[in-house]
């Protein structure tokens, strides 16, 4: 194992050969006045007024470091954060003792939306990175949405999309290949980046390290090592330090069925405010 192989290293710049790639995956939406509003309006047309109105929920920006908590299991969720830069980790403990993330966050998501529903966070919600995140009450979410029923309905497409995805990880974790899990991540991954920053061709920064990578798919971090090594001997990914590049993207897709969730939406119900 190379230097850095577990951690993917410290890294901004990787040469993957043919070209130099610059680490912009994070860097997404950091400077827009509302980056829900820019991952909403990659679904649909928003007015101003639905964009200033989202905006407000981002009025007040904080910086978290690496590795810092932001709520832990059990506790009242009694806030939530949109994601302006960086990758967060929701993580709970197996039974096994094992580590499983259920999800990983990228700029433009609700952290904590789908634990809203609880009493208390089934999960910890830890910075993988070093974030730039708005927090605010989740009533002020709740005042946003009988606001405008526009932005409730977006939302809501949002989550039929994650679940979808979530269905598709199901599937494949039931077939033996396990590397195949990792396929999946990699082009999962690659697709929600891609609706925020559409110039990204075939590589993304992955910050994540092989024991999050595994606890996130279901591997072990030996596993996830040894799935790597098997994409890169069939010559369908390069990678360098933290960069994954999707080396050749059509036979990944057919490996696993991929269906990119975020084609071929119909949103024709989507209602308009009033």
């Amino acid at each position: 194992m190379s230097p850095g192989d577990a951690t993917f290293g410290q890294w901004e710049v990787a040469d993957l050969g043919r070209r130099t790639i610059n680490s912009q995956n994070e860097d997404i939406c950091a400077e827009a006045d509302s980056c829900l509003a820019s991952k909403l309006e990659k679904l649909a047309p928003l007015s101003q007024a639905q964009t200033e109105l989202l905006a407000s929920l981002e009025k007040e920006k904080e910086e978290l470091d690496k590795g810092e908590i932001l709520v832990r299991e059990g506790e009242r969720l009694d806030e939530l954060f949109i994601l302006k830069k960086g990758w967060a980790i929701a993580t709970r403990e197996e039974m096994s003792g094992h580590p499983h993330i259920p999800t990983v966050y990228h700029p433009g998501d609700i952290i904590g939306l789908s634990d809203a529903a609880f009493e208390s966070t089934p999960n910890t919600i830890v910075a993988a990175t070093g974030l730039i995140l708005c927090r605010f009450p989740r009533e002020r979410l709740a005042d946003a949405l009988r606001q405008s029923p526009r932005i409730s309905g977006l939302i809501l497409a949002l989550s039929m999309i994650d679940q979808a995805m979530m269905n598709d990880r199901l599937v494949v974790s039931r077939r033996t290949d396990g590397y195949l899990r990792l396929v999946l991540f990699l082009l999962q991954t690659m697709s929600r980046l891609r609706l925020m920053e559409p110039r990204l061709h075939d590589q993304f920064h992955c910050p994540l390290t092989q024991e999050q990578i595994g606890a996130a798919t279901g591997l072990s971090a030996v596993h996830v090592s040894r799935s790597v090594k098997k994409l890169l001997e069939l010559d369908l990914i390069e990678r360098h330090k933290r960069f994954f590049r999707l080396k050749n993207e059509p036979a990944l897709n057919e490996l696993v069925g991929y269906v990119n969730r975020y084609d071929r939406l119909d949103l024709s119900w989507l209602p308009e405010d009033r």
